[in-house]
């Protein structure tokens, strides 16, 4: 597109005479702001587009995130389960003695995903603190710590 000329004319020499705030009224052309006009309907349609892209894409996200939680929680009740299983089973077997063999299922990337989630839930709770104050800046402080160490795996 060529540049829009913008033209400044005396309010009272329009017919019909503009009154305002100014004795000038800035003016285009009529060619130049129909072309404007179709560029602004072209981008407003691909933002449009754009728009319905991310809040499809966000609505895979949260699908993906329900999934994955529950599958965590899962994961972290079987995990459970499997020690219980394990007492009992140490408990009705005495007269093996002190040969039982402790072997319980290793599931890394769930505990990596346990952890990252509850780091997250530290962080949204400190968002609440807001800020400005010394204790809520104290405490924003302390639950950034501790949301880290809860991802390296060091504070459960």
């Amino acid at each position: 597109m060529k540049e829009v000329k913008i033209y400044t004319i005396v309010s009272d020499q329009l017919s019909p005479p503009i009154t305002g705030e100014s004795f000038c009224t800035d003016m285009v052309r009529h060619s130049d702001y129909a072309e404007l006009e179709v560029k602004y309907a072209a981008l407003a349609a691909d933002n449009d587009k754009a728009m319905e892209s991310l809040k499809q894409a966000n609505a895979v996200v949260k699908l993906a995130h329900e999934k994955f939680s529950s599958m965590a929680a899962e994961n972290t009740a079987l995990k459970k389960s499997e020690v219980e299983f394990n007492e009992y089973c140490r408990r009705e077997c005495e007269d093996v003695g002190d040969t039982w063999v402790d072997d319980f299922t290793e599931t890394p990337a769930t505990d990596v995903f346990l952890a990252e989630v509850r780091a997250q839930g530290v962080e949204m709770f400190s968002e609440k603190f807001g800020g400005g104050t010394l204790l809520s800046n104290m405490v924003k402080e302390v639950a950034a710590d501790f949301a880290a160490k809860l991802r390296k795996g060091v504070a459960q």
